[in-house]
C-alpha cells in the first residue's frame, strides 16, 4: 500500500466565489429610475381620460388640483 496526499482542492474545481446574478440585481435596482407613486398614476389616468368623466367631477377635481 502506498501513501498518498490528500488535497481538497483536487477534489471538486472551484466554484464562483460571488453570485454575479445577485450583483445585476443589486445594480439595476440601483441604477432604474424611481418607481411611480400610486397618486401619480391615479392623477395621469384622470388626465387621460377627463373627457370621458362628467363635468361636475372635473370641475371638482381642477378646484382640488387633482387633476394636471
Amino acid at each position: 500500500m502506498t501513501m498518498t496526499s490528500y488535497f481538497p482542492s483536487q477534489e471538486a474545481p472551484p466554484g464562483p466565489s460571488c453570485n454575479h446574478s445577485k450583483w445585476r440585481k443589486f445594480f439595476a435596482t440601483m441604477t432604474e429610475g424611481p418607481t411611480p407613486r400610486a397618486q401619480d398614476a391615479i392623477t395621469a389616468f384622470l388626465h387621460n381620460h377627463r373627457h370621458d368623466l362628467a363635468p361636475a367631477l372635473w370641475i371638482e377635481l381642477e378646484r382640488r388640483r387633482l387633476a394636471p
